[in-house]
């Protein structure tokens, strides 16, 4: 049976790519999606679904179960968590930060909901899954963190190239939140440092990286790469932990190349 895959970040359809990349590799693949029939959550571990159709929710696609997740609940973080753990539990955690995708889907939210939907969202969920992550005794897991960054307001006024490109930049708020994700997942691997159960990973991908154009090739590589760290002789260095790789590395034979 193959790993079993969570992408949390970019919702189906919209992660339907990313997603996919990972099932051609062989993995059994969640990702989170927004839905209309969403499951009542509840805080009682209790009454969550105990059976592994429990999570097909709306049916598969493309080999990809889809799996609901309210941003702005922290029951609902704890809700998907357990849902992933009757699984069978995950062996890797993949959270997505596009803020190219950010910048278009949430121009017209206000700051409020920014600051729960792109930051507290995916403090709650981390939490969440390292917190199962350490009860268990039986196998490893990794924790991915995947930051594709956008241009902001003030590259636009410092790049005439990037004010003539037509794309969407990033506001104040969707690019303090990507720089608040990107801090947030460096540190959460700083504390991971020395869990032997437990590996983060950090990808970088800007948008000058080809494989920000192509969700489906960046998720083949992950696979990949992350298929090469299980392989390694000896496992990652802290300083290794701790630094952004950028998407398409070479495998981490090395110290790998430096995203920022």
């Amino acid at each position: 049976m193959g790993k079993l895959i969570l992408f949390a970040g970019k919702e189906l359809p919209a992660g339907n790519d990313m997603a996919s990349g990972a099932s051609f590799q062989g993995r059994r693949v969640l990702a989170t999606s927004l839905t209309a029939d969403d499951e009542e959550e509840t805080s009682s571990e209790n009454s969550a679904p105990q059976n592994a159709g429990s999570l097909s929710i709306g049916g598969k696609s493309g080999g990809v179960h889809p799996i609901s997740w309210r941003r702005n609940s922290a029951i609902s973080c704890r809700s998907l968590a357990l849902k992933c753990e009757n699984e069978g539990g995950l062996d890797e955690a993949v959270l997505v930060f596009d803020e190219f995708y950010f910048a278009t889907k949430y121009r017209d939210l206000n700051n409020a909901q920014i600051l729960e939907e792109l930051i507290g969202s995916y403090q709650y969920l981390t939490q969440e899954l390292i917190s199962r992550f350490k009860r268990r005794t039986e196998k490893s897991a990794k924790i991915i963190f995947i930051y594709k960054s956008n241009y902001s307001l003030c590259d636009g006024i410092n790049s005439s190239s990037v004010r003539s490109s037509g794309v969407e930049l990033s506001n104040p708020m969707i690019a303090a939140a990507g720089g608040a994700f990107k801090s947030f997942a460096e540190n959460i691997a700083a504390t991971l440092c020395e869990e032997s159960g437990i590996t983060p990973v950090l990808v970088s991908c800007d948008t000058a990286n080809e494989l920000s154009k192509r969700d489906s090739s960046l998720s083949v590589w992950l696979c990949e790469y992350l298929d090469a760290i299980d392989n390694l002789k000896k496992p990652l260095s802290p300083k290794q932990k701790v630094s952004w790789v950028k998407a398409g590395a070479k495998n981490p034979s090395g110290f790998g190349i430096l995203g920022f």
